[in-house]
Parts: C-alpha cells; sequence; structure tokens
C-alpha cells in the first residue's frame, strides 16, 4: 500500500476489495478508529479551501479573511439555513458543506461517497489532451487524532492540525456522512500539505481512478443508489440527478 506503488481502481467491486482489505490493515488492529475517503477529480494537494485562495491586494492576511468571511456568514444564514450552529465549529463546518473557503477539509466516512466525489465531474484533461486521474485518499486516523474540545477551543484560533465530527447541522452533512480535518494556518499565511503533514503522510493511503473510468464508476455507483438526489437531498441535487438520468456527459458513451 506504499505511496510508490499506484493503487488503480476500475470498478467499485475492485474498490470495495481494497477498502476492505485497508479495514483488515488499519481498523481490526484497533490502532485506528475507522476509515475517511476523500475523492478528488484531480490529484491535488490536500489544503483547505482557504489555503487555495489568491487574495485582493487590499486584504491583510487568509487569517483575517477568514475571520471576514465567516462574521458574514454568520450575519446572512439565518433566513437561509434549516438549521441554527450552536458554535464556531458548526457554524464552520456549515460554511464550508456550502462551498465557503474555510480551514476545514471534507472527508467522509463512507467509502462509497468518497469514491463518488472522485468521478462524479467529467475527466480533466493536461495541456495535451490527455485524461488525468483521479483519486481517493483513505486517512486511517487513531482515536489521538480527533479534536474532542471543541468548548474551550475555538476554530479561528485552531493551533493544531485534527480530525473534527461535527454536529449533523445539514442534510448535506448527513447524507455525506461528513466528517472534516480542520487544519492550523502557519505565520507566513501557509498550510501545511495534509499528505506531507510528519503525523499523518503515514496514515494517507491513496487510491487512483483513470480518467477513462470515471464514466462506469459513476453508472456502477448509481445503481448503488450514490448519486447527485443521494449525496445532495435537496432540490439542487434532486434536479442535477434527473438531468444525469436522461443527458449523457461528456464522457458517457452509454
Amino acid at each position: 500500500m506504499s505511496r510508490k506503488g499506484l493503487q488503480y481502481i476500475q470498478t467499485v467491486a475492485e474498490y470495495i476489495d481494497q477498502v476492505d482489505l485497508l479495514y483488515m490493515v488499519y481498523v481490526d488492529k484497533e490502532v485506528n478508529s475507522e476509515l475517511l475517503f476523500r475523492g478528488q477529480s484531480v490529484d491535488k494537494p490536500l489544503i483547505p479551501k482557504i489555503g487555495r485562495l489568491v487574495l485582493r491586494k487590499n486584504t491583510d492576511s487568509k487569517l483575517k479573511t477568514e475571520k471576514l468571511i465567516i462574521e458574514e456568514f454568520r450575519r446572512g444564514i439565518l433566513p437561509l439555513s434549516e438549521f441554527k450552529p450552536d458554535n464556531n465549529w458548526d457554524l464552520l463546518a456549515l460554511a464550508q458543506h456550502h462551498g465557503l473557503p474555510t480551514r476545514l477539509l471534507d472527508w467522509s466516512c463512507s467509502a462509497l461517497i468518497g469514491l463518488w466525489f472522485a468521478v462524479c465531474h467529467v475527466p480533466q484533461v493536461d495541456s495535451r489532451g490527455k485524461l488525468l486521474d483521479g483519486i481517493v485518499w483513505v486517512f486511517a486516523p487513531t482515536s489521538d487524532d480527533y479534536r474532542t474540545d471543541t468548548v474551550s477551543v475555538d476554530p479561528l484560533s485552531n493551533n493544531v492540525t485534527k480530525v473534527f465530527r461535527s454536529s449533523i447541522i445539514s442534510r448535506r452533512i448527513s447524507a455525506q456522512s461528513g466528517i472534516f480535518t480542520v487544519h492550523k494556518i502557519l505565520k507566513d499565511d501557509k498550510f501545511v500539505r495534509f499528505e506531507n503533514h510528519k503525523v499523518f503522510k503515514e496514515k494517507l493511503i491513496p487510491l487512483h481512478i483513470k480518467g477513462e473510468d470515471f464514466a462506469s464508476i459513476r453508472k456502477q455507483l448509481s445503481m448503488l443508489g450514490i448519486n447527485y438526489a443521494s449525496v445532495f437531498p435537496d432540490i439542487d441535487g434532486f434536479c442535477k440527478n434527473l438531468e444525469w438520468r436522461y443527458a449523457k456527459q461528456s464522457d458517457e458513451k452509454f
């Protein structure tokens, strides 16, 4: 399972076999509490969205930008949200699940949800027109890796990267079996790439998916009930799934 030896997945069945093996290696030893999954259509660095932002010239730092964004979010969501977050941890989780740039990185407790996020879009291409691979990162945290104190510690002053399990404050978090890593912002406004973090890098296993296999895996997942409608249980997800049912994506031949 070394990162040097690429693990390619061509079918959902192969993926389940790999995940089952990883459960036996990590979880059954009782060293790790569970496996977490993050699917990406492109193998890009594991850095939260706030860390990938290019700020405007008159903006001081990403730390200050994050606080300003969250305060505006807090002020504006009352008439828009089904649930009212009780604290900044849940507020940050809700913001993250609706696309706001935060210091959180999305993961799922569901292996199939992780795979779906890797293949749900048409694969990207490089400058030569070659299809790029997708990836599912499998993370095997230990119990020590979890943030347990969310009362005396505020996420906007978080000084150590941990796993964070929020309250179920949106249907999306519930449907996606959502869980997060909450990342430390360094003094130079940067983040340590999660896959290079000294505490976590040996607990991460990449499973790769060739771009040419996205469409067939997407179809297999839909047969198992994993699609836009189930992952996004709202009108947007329902409509997106209806569109997919009746119109092919550009990489689909069936």
